[in-house]
């Protein structure tokens, strides 16, 4: 029989990669795209119902952007938890596996690798919320015997990012610096742990498909300083002037290796 996927937040950067890799892992599986508002219980349930038998739901939906969180904290509880758990009750009687994507942010900066057991203990609003409904999905599912999957994501990056987010905010610095002036940065000197956003969805996507449960980082396991990741971008070498603290958060991915194979592969 074909499976039937729903996938929430396609629209997004990793949900239009998501769609690309789902049409070339599962090829013959048939995709149902959520388009309803997910704050809204009856939205969700509707839209669940129109769907029809599900077997694997992919939820992507959340508000990301951390400057927009902190600009509007209520709503980010709304979308990224709130959204989650009705989504679930939508769900109820249904049997469909259950992927969250959820986030690094949940976890505080470590110098060492941070493996999936690490405490959780969020530094930001964001980080907060997405731990919210990561403790709400486990409950729901555990009541009702739903397979679950939490994918933590780390840090990504893509050529079609704008807003706030770090790639758009330094391309969008380059076009007016003057290569010989000082280039102030702050957290220069953190680490972080860089997947394109093509390959984080293939991870996801790998993920979902598979019979993985429980909590996975999806990273590329590979420490990369902020400044480094700047550099890496700029057309012109760059003079970094460090700022600010900085912060580490980089992935222990022996368990999405476990579970996968090779990063990168």
């Amino acid at each position: 029989m074909t499976e039937r996927i729903y996938i929430t937040g396609s629209g997004g950067i990793v949900g239009r990669h998501a769609l690309r890799a789902l049409a070339e892992l599962a090829p013959q599986a048939e995709m149902i795209r959520n388009t309803a508002d997910l704050t809204s219980l009856s939205a969700a349930a509707a839209a669940v119902k129109e769907a029809g038998p599900l077997d694997l739901v992919i939820h992507l939906a959340a508000m990301v952007s951390v400057a927009e969180v902190k600009a509007d904290p209520a709503r980010a509880y709304a979308v990224n938890a709130g959204g989650t758990m009705n989504l679930l009750a939508a769900l109820a009687g249904s049997s469909a596996r259950l992927l969250l994507c959820s986030s690094s942010h949940v976890y505080s900066s470590q110098y060492a690798p941070i493996c999936e057991t690490a405490d959780t203990k969020p530094v930001s609003l964001y980080g907060q919320s997405k731990l919210m409904a990561e403790h709400a999905a486990r409950d729901i599912c555990a009541a009702s015997g739903r397979s679950l999957c939490i994918a933590r994501l780390f840090s990504i990056h893509d050529p079609e990012q704008t807003g706030s987010y770090l790639r758009p905010s330094l391309e969008r610095r380059f076009a007016g610096v003057d290569p010989e002036e000082e280039f102030e940065l702050y957290g220069a000197e953190g680490l972080r742990d860089f997947l394109t956003a093509e390959e984080a969805a293939r991870y996801l996507v790998r993920l979902a498909l598979s019979d993985a449960e429980g909590v996975v980082n999806v990273a590329s396991g590979r420490p990369v300083t902020v400044a480094g990741f700047a550099q890496s971008l700029s057309p012109f070498p760059l003079k970094i002037k460090p700022l600010g603290e900085s912060t580490n958060l980089v992935a222990d991915v022996s368990r999405l290796q476990e579970l996968l194979g090779e990063c990168n592969d």
